[in-house]
């Protein structure tokens, strides 16, 4: 039997990075490497890749060439892999960096995933849901842990409870999406992908979601980094075992 070809991937990762770069470097997020020495933009390139995609249009800008020279490095052209770039520049929105991948995805549906995050993820399920629904975009929806500890309060001064970061029950949009080639049809130049975009299309009834109660790490600041870092150290690289 013939195995079904895995969707294209389109990954977002031109942004300036500005809040997770230090003092004494100007690494973009997706070069900054983790415990093992591998810049992230390839830990997340070997997720995919774990659930048999082989075809990436990586979305460029800030310091394009340093990680056109990094991936090229770590996946020769001979290495079964077709890797597109597309430099947006580095102010360019979302919607302007997908449309200009259009040309490199062409009438396929495609998988969407931003270059700053980790996840235990289900691609296959994320794939079969967005399937089933038949919708123009299924993204993946996750809790986050809160950034602060929360406390409660009782009678007169007493504090009768304090949780050091909770997990917070409301969703927030993880990163990933499994899209139709329609939705280039949707964007604009001037549009915010999230802000414009996937709430027209929920108005529409044309967006579903996936739920994710398992590890997700969105890697925005410095402190993010070095979370992930710890978590590496306890428990390994969850992100690279399928579930």
């Amino acid at each position: 039997m013939t195995a079904v070809p895995r969707p294209p991937v389109v990954l977002l990762c031109g942004g300036l990075g500005l809040r997770q770069r230090t003092d004494t470097d100007d690494l973009p997020k997706a070069l900054r490497p983790l415990p093992d020495g591998q810049p992230l933009l390839l830990h997340i390139m070997e997720y995919y890749r774990g659930f048999g995609c082989t075809e990436f249009v990586l979305c460029v800008g800030y310091r394009a060439e340093a990680i056109r020279e990094v991936v090229r490095r770590s996946h020769p052209v001979s290495g079964g892999l077709r890797i597109t770039f597309v430099d947006s520049g580095t102010e360019a929105g979302k919607c302007v960096r997908l449309l200009d991948a259009r040309p490199h995805v062409g009438r396929r549906r495609f998988l969407l995933g931003y270059g700053d995050v980790l996840s235990s993820l289900d691609l296959d399920e994320l794939i079969r849901t967005h399937q089933a629904g038949r919708g123009l975009v299924t993204l993946v929806a996750t809790r986050v842990r809160s950034r602060y500890g929360v406390v409660r309060l009782g009678e007169r001064t007493l504090v009768t409870a304090f949780d050091e970061k909770p997990v917070d029950d409301t969703l927030i949009s993880a990163g990933y999406f499994a899209c139709e080639p329609e939705l280039f049809a949707e964007l604009s130049p001037g549009a915010s992908f999230e802000r414009d975009v996937l709430p027209r299309l929920a108005a529409r009834s044309a967006l579903h979601g996936l739920r994710h109660d398992g590890m997700w790490f969105g890697l925005d600041t410095y402190k993010d980094f070095l979370e992930v870092e710890s978590l590496v150290r306890r428990e390994g690289q969850a992100w690279l075992t399928r579930v």
